[in-house]
């Protein structure tokens, strides 16, 4: 009877041994499981950091071979040395956004200017806006159509905004003026600019753009040539000498 219950006793307490064994295992897998999560949820966010981080960061054109092909399509003559990377990425974001690149069927197709005398015609640097930083003055340039019957002007930051953009039905040439440089603002009085300016030039006309602090855009003023000076003034002194001759003289006074 005796060895009846020692043996149940140790079967009792073999089995106590052993639940208390699984349950430390049990206990182990779930800190086990536990840690795996977490440690794989902060790899994720680790990772997803670092693609954001990445994507914000990231050039136009990070493929080397896709910058150099854009640059030799558009900068192709030395007349564009001047004008340094950041300003041709720019330029070609300017392309890819309007997709000027792979125009659609019937559009124009544009470009940079292939002729060297002209090229260094069609871009200018300047404190247009006055909020330039760091001494990166912005970039105005012409992209102009295959029969040069259709341009485009557009001034961009050095960070790559669009400024200004403007569409004209002929090729004209720019280039830029200093603070204080006189022009003509809607009278036929030279004034000092209030800002670095861009002057278009046409065959049949010249025009000044500079900077509207009140309406935060560009104001595009007529520039007179002394022929057209002269010209207004004759007409001006003309209409005073009709009005002059046609003056009816006054009625006599009946007596």
């Amino acid at each position: 009877m005796e060895t009846n219950q020692l043996t149940e006793r140790q079967a009792k307490k073999k089995s106590k041994v052993i639940y208390i064994v699984l349950g430390g295992i049990f206990l182990l897998a779930i800190v086990f499981f536990i840690f795996q999560y977490y440690q794989g949820k902060t790899s994720a966010d680790e990772d997803d950091t670092v693609y954001t981080t990445t994507a914000v960061t990231e050039p136009i054109y990070p493929d080397t071979e896709n910058y150099d092909y854009y640059n030799k399509m558009l900068f192709d003559i030395s007349e564009y040395d001047g004008i340094s990377q950041s300003y041709r990425e720019g330029i070609m974001k300017v392309f890819r956004d309007n997709g000027f690149f792979a125009p659609a069927e019937g559009e124009r197709r544009f470009s940079m200017t292939k002729i060297k005398d002209r090229a260094s015609k069609v871009y200018s640097f300047g404190n247009f806006t006055g909020q330039t930083k760091n001494n990166e003055p912005e970039l105005a340039f012409l992209i102009q159509s295959e029969d040069a019957n259709e341009s485009k002007l557009f001034i961009i930051s050095n960070d790559r905004d669009v400024l200004f953009r403007k569409d004209y039905n002929d090729a004209p040439i720019i280039n830029s003026f200093k603070k204080g440089s006189k022009i003509f603002m809607e009278s036929e009085v030279l004034k000092p600019s209030s800002k670095d300016g861009l002057i278009i030039k046409s065959k049949s006309s010249k025009y000044a753009l500079v900077y509207n602090e009140g309406s935060k855009t560009f104001d595009e003023f007529y520039q007179y040539t002394n022929e057209d000076l002269i010209q207004n003034k004759r007409e001006r002194e003309g209409s005073d000498e009709y009005q002059e001759d046609s003056e009816e003289p006054a009625p006599e006074e009946t007596p």
